[in-house]
C-alpha cells in the first residue's frame, strides 16, 4: 500500500542529486550509507520496537531489494545446510533459490537457518509457535515486513519476545511493504556484530552495498513516518469496518493487510477460493489514504 508521503520523498530524494553525487557514489557516497543512512535507519528500528533493541552493534549491508538479499543469504546457506520456513509464511523465501531440496517449511525450526516475516504473511500476526520456530534455528533470519504497520504497543510486544533470538539473527528490512517505498526499492539487512554469517559473506555482502539504491535510501530519509503511522491508523478502522460489517472477527492486533481465519465447519463457497487446509486468508487493500 502506498502512501502520499512516500511519493513525495521520493521527489526529494530525487530533486536533492548532483552530479557530483552520481561521480562520488562508490566513494563518498558509500561513506554515507555507513555514516548517515545506516544510524538513522537503526535509530528507525529501535523506535518502532519501543526502545525493546538495541542495534547500536548491528552492521548494515545493502543489496538491490530485500528480496535480493534474502535471496544471496538463503542460497549461500542452502548451498551446504538446511533452510527451515514456517509452514504458510512467505514463499519468497524459497522460490528465488536453486536448491529448493535443501528448503523445507518445518514447523520445528530445526535448521541452520529459521526464516520468518515479521508479522508473519500468513496471518498478519507473530505467534507463540512462530518464536519457538525462530529460536530453534542456529541462525535466524527475520524480514521485518509489515512490522512498522502495527500498532505502537504490538510492536513493542512483538519486539520483547523476539528479544532472545536478537543476538543470532538478520534483520531484513522490507521498504516496500513496511514504509511503501515500492517504486525503487532498497535492501538492507542489519547483522549482530561478528555473527557466523557475517564472517561467512562479508565479502559478497560489502560488494553488494557499493551498489545500493541511493534514491530509495534518500526517500527513507525524507519520509514523515508520523503521517505514515497516521494513515495505517486510518487503514486499520477500515478494514475492522469491513469485518464486522460481514461478521467477520474484527481483531485489534496484527497487520490491517493480513487476516487469516480457521474455519468452523463448512467454507462458505464464496469464500473456498481463498481457504487452503481449513484456513480462511483475506488481503486486504483499503483506500490509499481512507481519511478523505
Amino acid at each position: 500500500m502506498g502512501y502520499p508521503a512516500g511519493v513525495r520523498a521520493y521527489q526529494a530524494a530525487a530533486a536533492s542529486l548532483t552530479a557530483d553525487d552520481l561521480s562520488t557514489h562508490y566513494t563518498a557516497g558509500l561513506d554515507w550509507f555507513h555514516g548517515e543512512f545506516a544510524p538513522r535507519l537503526r535509530a528507525v528500528v529501535e523506535a518502532l520496537t519501543g526502545g525493546a533493541w538495541d542495534l547500536s552493534r548491528h552492521r548494515a549491508f545493502a543489496a538491490g531489494s530485500d528480496v535480493d538479499m534474502i535471496a544471496h543469504i538463503i542460497e549461500g546457506v542452502a548451498a551446504g545446510g538446511r533452510v527451515a520456513l514456517y509452514p504458510g509464511d512467505w514463499f519468497g523465501f524459497r522460490v528465488g533459490a536453486a536448491r529448493p531440496e535443501a528448503i523445507a517449511w518445518d514447523a520445528t525450526g530445526r535448521a541452520d537457518l529459521a526464516c520468518l516475516c515479521v508479522p508473519s504473511v500468513r496471518n498478519g500476526h507473530l505467534g507463540e509457535e512462530m518464536a519457538a520456530f525462530l529460536e530453534a534455528g542456529d541462525a535466524a533470519l527475520l524480514n521485518l515486513n509489515l512490522y512498522p504497520t502495527l500498532p505502537a504497543a504490538e510492536r513493542r510486544a512483538v519486539a520483547e519476545r523476539l528479544a532472545p533470538v536478537l543476538p543470532r539473527a538478520l534483520l531484513s528490512i522490507s521498504f516496500s511493504r513496511g514504509f511503501g517505498l515500492t517504486a525503487s526499492q532498497l535492501g538492507v539487512v542489519l547483522v549482530p556484530e561478528g555473527h557466523p554469517l557475517a564472517r561467512r559473506f562479508e565479502t559478497q555482502w560489502n560488494w553488494f552495498t557499493y551498489f545500493y539504491n541511493a534514491i530509495a535510501a534518500r526517500a527513507f530519509l525524507a519520509l514523515d513516518l508520523a503521517e505514515l503511522a497516521a494513515i495505517d491508523d486510518a487503514r486499520r478502522a477500515w478494514v475492522s469496518r469491513w469485518l464486522i460489517e460481514r461478521d467477520l472477527p474484527a481483531l485489534d492486533t496484527g497487520s490491517y493487510y493480513v487476516r487469516s481465519f480457521r474455519a468452523q465447519g463448512a467454507v462458505s463457497g464464496h469464500l473456498l477460493p481463498l481457504a487452503r487446509d481449513g484456513v480462511v486468508r483475506l488481503c486486504f487493500k483499503p483506500p490509499a489514504d481512507p481519511r478523505v
